[in-house]
């Protein structure tokens, strides 16, 4: 199996994303989240808000994708900013990139 590449797994999950956000009625991702989180937040966060969408890239290229990420996306940086670093995930345990929008609760 090939590995896709860091850069094009940031595409395919905005893509996604901006898929998601249009198909409940909203034009652009304004008001929506990105976090990294651990298993337990990411079935919190399912549970809690309606949709979501994740990736669970390897555990070397997750910052990489969250900042990627963060680099497309046209909203200021504070609204996504969490001040992830590796030794932040890495004791953490975390696993996922997760998009949601807090307004559109389950």
């Amino acid at each position: 199996m090939t590995t896709k590449s860091v850069e094009s797994q940031a595409r395919e999950y905005l893509y996604d994303v901006k898929n998601c956000a249009s198909e409940y009625g909203q034009s652009t991702l304004e008001g929506w989240e990105f976090n990294l989180v651990t298993d337990v937040e990411k079935t919190k966060l399912e549970k809690t808000y309606y949709p979501t969408v994740s990736a669970r890239p390897a555990k070397e290229a997750l910052l990489e994708l969250f900042n990627l990420v963060k680099s497309k996306i046209l909203l200021p940086a504070g609204s996504i900013d969490n001040g992830f670093d590796m030794s932040t995930i890495t004791n953490k345990d975390v696993a996922y990139l997760i998009a949601f929008n807090p307004k559109l609760h389950r």
